[in-house]
């Protein structure tokens, strides 16, 4: 006789969605700011993912878009039975064109390892909402001259960018593109 419940796969990625908890226990000195490694959520999802009957592979492929590469990131959930649906989401991460004290492969493993990072955020819901600090402003946080030059770094991923003035950034700010959770800070 037929199983007249299947097993779903969303409902089994919504098991582990509900209990997983991955904090950001790492402390970058550099940047000033508390992170969670890719190695560290893969740790956190290893006895939910048992316990909802699934697993997770993940790979990554180059792609040229427009004239810059990026990793693409993509993991596949499945049952671990084999059984059942899969589900597959992917995320992108963009290689830097340089990056001081890093070979070419060592940017883009870090282009490989963020991108996988947030594409496992993305499929089992972990964001930096619960972090209090995650888009607080800075303290005593410095207003855009007007004219420039200045400079502006994201608290949250380390990337510095050169503004002219005050209306380039706000442009800039509405949309940066350089990480999913963005907190500026005029140096």
């Amino acid at each position: 006789m037929p199983d007249e419940n299947p097993r779903r796969i969303l409902s089994a990625i919504a098991q582990v969605q509900r209990s997983v908890v991955v904090p950001k226990a790492r402390y970058n000195e550099y940047g000033k700011f508390s992170y969670r490694s890719f190695e560290d959520i893969v740790a956190a999802l290893k006895k939910p993912c048992e316990d909802a009957g699934i697993g997770f592979s993940m790979h990554d492929e180059i792609v040229s878009v427009r004239e810059r590469y990026y990793v693409k990131a993509t993991v596949t959930v499945f049952f671990a039975d084999g059984a059942g649906e899969t589900f597959t989401a992917s995320a992108f991460a963009r290689e830097a064109e340089h990056k001081n004290g890093s070979d070419d492969a060592q940017v883009t493993g870090m282009a490989s390892s963020y991108a996988r990072k947030y594409a496992l955020c993305g499929v089992f819901a972990i964001d930096g909402e619960s972090d209090p600090d995650q888009l607080a402003p800075a303290k005593d946080q410095k207003k855009a001259p007007q004219e420039g030059p200045f400079t502006a770094r994201c608290r949250s991923c380390g990337t510095r960018y050169s503004f002219d003035s005050a209306a380039q950034y706000d442009a800039f700010a509405a949309a940066p593109g350089c990480c999913p959770a963005p907190a500026w800070e005029i140096e």
